[in-house]
Order: structure tokens, then C-alpha cells, then sequence
């Protein structure tokens, strides 16, 4: 049974491993894969860390909470004073030419052990592992992901298919609950997701958007999102 996805399904609150959209302001958001352990091994003491301009958001703060709700920005020292794992021991491994892989490795199996909201937190510090504190200015809202906030929170860098346009296309082509389509080209995914909840008549297997790119550059995003969006193929 496939994983539903975040874009027709979302549930009430943000749960680990779905994907969420960081509202900063009216023209500015950016989408991330939620987790409840560093996932990338950049190190940071609170564990996975989204960071923009306008502040730095633990993971740990946003799973857990209702879709909507305005979180607060946190104190994350950025710096590689402020991190732990494979990216401080860098510094270390050019002088005494070791390798950091083994303790990555550990670091992440530990952080997976931790659960979501409060019991993140609650074992985050029995781990040694710093709990978010609240920064004195920055907030963001925590979004469920949608065709049209996904579209605009897309880097402008490629040719997206935008909602006015995706609208029309799938009024034409009669797009309706239980039909299927299939899309050539499907880039950032802007059309794929529209298309998906145009098809979707309540039940995950039956909205069926297959979308194929031969750009071997645009293939690793669609296909990275797609697979933990639960979208098509």
C-alpha cells in the first residue's frame, strides 16, 4: 500500500517524513521533508534544521503541530562550533586523515530512535543532543503542501507550468475523479501534483498522474518528491 500523499491526504498535523511548506512571507516559501533525526549528517545539535533569512526552524518544532499554526523561530548556532557528527570532525579528519563515516552513521542511527514532538525533545536531551529554544525574533506558518503552494514556492530557475495555465489545461482536457493521466516532461512537478488531485476520487490508488522526463538533470527532483509524496510514478 502506497504512502499517501501529503498533497491529498495530510492529516491534521505534520508527522515525520511528509513533505511541508515553510510560509516565510506572501511571495517567499520553501518546501521540506520533514524528519525527526539529521538525516543529512550536517550536525546541527538540534537535529535536522531548516535555515533561511528569516530564521532557523528545528524539525523537531514543526512535527507534531497543526497545519496552520505559526511557528516561532529558534537560537541555532550555525557555525561549525554549533554542530556534531560528520561536518565537525572534518576540521579533524584533514589533520589526523581519519574517517568520520563510522560516526556519522552511529550519530543518525541515534537520532532516529528519537520520536516527535515532545518525546523528540525529551529524547534529544537524555542523548546529549540540544533541545530548540526560542529565538527573540522570525516566525514562520507551517502549510500543508498544495498544487498552488507548491508552484509558488518553486525556484524560478526552470519553465513551470503555473496555476492559471495547469487550470485551463486540465479544464480542456476534462480531467475528472477515477480518469487517469499521463504527462511527458513533468519538470518540477508543478502539473503533476494539479493533475494528481484532479483525478483523485478518495482513494490514493485509483489518482493516477504518471508523469516521465528525459532531462537527466530534471530527473532526480521530480522523482525524489514523487517518491515521498506518493503521487505517481
Amino acid at each position: 500500500m502506497p504512502h499517501p500523499s501529503p498533497f491529498l491526504q495530510p492529516g491534521s498535523v505534520a508527522t515525520p517524513d511528509s513533505l511541508a511548506i515553510l510560509h516565510l512571507k506572501r511571495d517567499l516559501s520553501t518546501p521540506t521533508i520533514l524528519r525527526d533525526y539529521d538525516d543529512e549528517g550536517i550536525g546541527y545539535a538540534e537535529g535536522k534544521v531548516t535555515t533561511t533569512r528569516y530564521g532557523n526552524y528545528p524539525h523537531i518544532t514543526l512535527i507534531g503541530q497543526p497545519w496552520g499554526s505559526q511557528i516561532k523561530a529558534s537560537k541555532v548556532d550555525t557555525g561549525t562550533r554549533g554542530r556534531v557528527g560528520l561536518h565537525a570532525e572534518r576540521g579533524q579528519k584533514r589533520k589526523r586523515g581519519g574517517s568520520s563515516s563510522s560516526r556519522r552513521d552511529e550519530s543518525v542511527a541515534a537520532d532516529q530512535e528519537a520520536g516527535t514532538g515532545e518525546r523528540a525533545v525529551e529524547a534529544a536531551e537524555s542523548k546529549g543532543t540540544k533541545a530548540a529554544v526560542p529565538a527573540d525574533s522570525g516566525f514562520c506558518h507551517l502549510l500543508p503542501p498544495t498544487p498552488e503552494i507548491w508552484t509558488a514556492s518553486l525556484p524560478h530557475r526552470t519553465q513551470v507550468v503555473y496555476t492559471p495555465d495547469y487550470s485551463y489545461i486540465l479544464q480542456r482536457i476534462r480531467a475528472m475523479p477515477g480518469t487517469s493521466v499521463i504527462e511527458a516532461g513533468a519538470g518540477s512537478g508543478s502539473f503533476t501534483h494539479a493533475a494528481a488531485r484532479a483525478v483523485f476520487d478518495g482513494y490514493p490508488p485509483n489518482a493516477i498522474a504518471n508523469g516521465h522526463d528525459d532531462a537527466q538533470a530534471k530527473i532526480p527532483s521530480p522523482k525524489h518528491h514523487r517518491s515521498s509524496e506518493g503521487t505517481g510514478k
